[in-house]
């Protein structure tokens, strides 16, 4: 079975921003997953915090862009978040 990594909005973030304090160590940590093609999920939440993200700073184009990848990318799959699973997450969280 494969690892399961779960992208969240400060791991994507710190990747997409390259004057981010993590971004190098996230960068050479992306380099390394990669070489072993994890099984990656992330939510829609998630996703929606990441685009609003980037363009509540007026950046509108690296939003699409950033979304466009996570939509199309075989690598990540993309949970969608309903009622009964927000329910649970609260529950646990």
């Amino acid at each position: 079975m494969k690892n399961i990594y779960f992208l969240d909005t400060s791991y994507i973030l710190a990747l997409e921003i390259k004057n981010e304090d993590a971004h190098q160590q996230v960068s050479q940590n992306w380099a390394a997953l990669a070489k072993f093609k994890p099984f990656l999920i992330t939510t829609t939440y998630i996703f929606d915090e990441v685009v609003t993200f980037f363009n509540s700073r007026k950046l509108h184009y690296k939003a699409v862009e950033v979304g466009n990848r996570l939509l199309e990318s075989a690598d990540i799959e993309s949970i969608q978040i309903d009622q009964t699973l927000f329910n649970q997450g609260w529950q646990f969280f």
